[in-house]
């Protein structure tokens, strides 16, 4: 049994076919023991430079920094191929120019949802930091937790959360897909090197990954099942959440990179100066295809 060491972001419905292989024995049929770590809004680079982490199912921005700047990451598959967020604010709101003088819960400022904040208030002519200001909170477990406690006034929120936000009478201010429909939002990213003197390990868990993806697919109860014990939520919410990412083809089932968006990330990391002008604009120069494509062909 080869041991991998695989980060996370939060318990979010991103992550059902991880928990859905482990279940199914998916993993276990690869000759995998697949260890979680949650990092929350702590940087996925350290812990895959060091190999402390094997892999990351994560947002791809940092990877994509430490690529231009030599370092050794890349992403090797995709996950998350589109948004799946909503706008979430306190009751009193019930606009985004309400929003005006907030507080706005993200991930982090150098990832993610900190762009996207910053695209929607911009479409509706407010400006960072001039007309809002923004806390960082972790994933969207913490920014629920954070709209309940008033730390913060609108935080974009995955689904479930957003129906249980929804029950307790949050403003639900609309669909952030409207403001960015190409983003690729979650990657599977490694040590290029490390993953290459383990790659027998990586290509089975892709292998097991793409399996599950699709067993949840097919499988709305069990599944449903699944995401309501991982994640505490009731039946009907996960039932709900099964219905959209899988109706929207949220979750991507080959694993594959979706091309437009990761250039939209990649956009938006240079507009912001995180990423140098002179860095690749090209997808495929920050992307490791061989593991994949191994999975793919046993």
């Amino acid at each position: 049994m080869q041991v991998l060491d695989v980060g996370i972001v939060s318990r979010t419905y991103f992550y059902v076919p991880i928990w859905a292989a482990r279940r199914e024995g998916l993993f276990a049929a690869a000759g995998l023991e697949v260890r979680e770590t949650m990092l929350g809004n702590a940087s996925q680079i350290e812990p895959l430079a060091s190999g402390r982490l094997d892999l990351v199912i994560g947002a791809p921005e940092g990877v994509l920094q430490d690529a231009a700047a030599g370092g050794p990451l890349r992403i090797i598959a995709g996950h998350t191929g589109r948004l799946s967020h909503f706008i979430v604010a306190q009751p009193r709101l019930r606009r985004i120019e309400d929003l005006r003088g907030a507080t706005v819960g993200i991930l982090s400022m150098t990832e993610g949802t900190f762009f996207h904040v910053r695209t929607l208030m911009a479409a509706h002519g407010l400006s960072y930091p001039g007309d809002y200001r923004v806390k960082e909170t972790g994933g969207a477990p913490h920014r629920h937790q954070a709209l309940l406690e008033g730390s913060i006034d609108m935080g974009l929120q995955s689904i479930p959360w957003v129906y249980l936000e929804e029950e307790l009478g949050f403003s639900n201010l609309g669909d952030l897909a409207r403001y960015v429909p190409e983003w690729q939002f979650n990657t599977i990213n490694a040590n290029a090197a490390r993953a290459r003197s383990r790659r027998a390990a990586v290509v089975a868990f892709l292998a097991a990954l793409a399996r599950a993806t699709d067993w949840v697919y097919r499988h709305r109860d069990e599944a449903s099942a699944i995401a309501a014990r991982e994640m505490n939520l009731a039946r009907a919410h996960a039932e709900r959440a099964w219905d959209y990412y899988t109706g929207n083809a949220v979750l991507t089932r080959n694993l594959e990179v979706n091309p437009k968006g990761l250039a939209a990330v990649i956009e938006s990391q240079r507009a912001a100066g995180l990423l140098p002008a002179s860095a690749p604009g090209d997808p495929a120069d920050y992307v490791a295809p061989e593991f994949l494509a191994a999975s793919k062909n046993p």
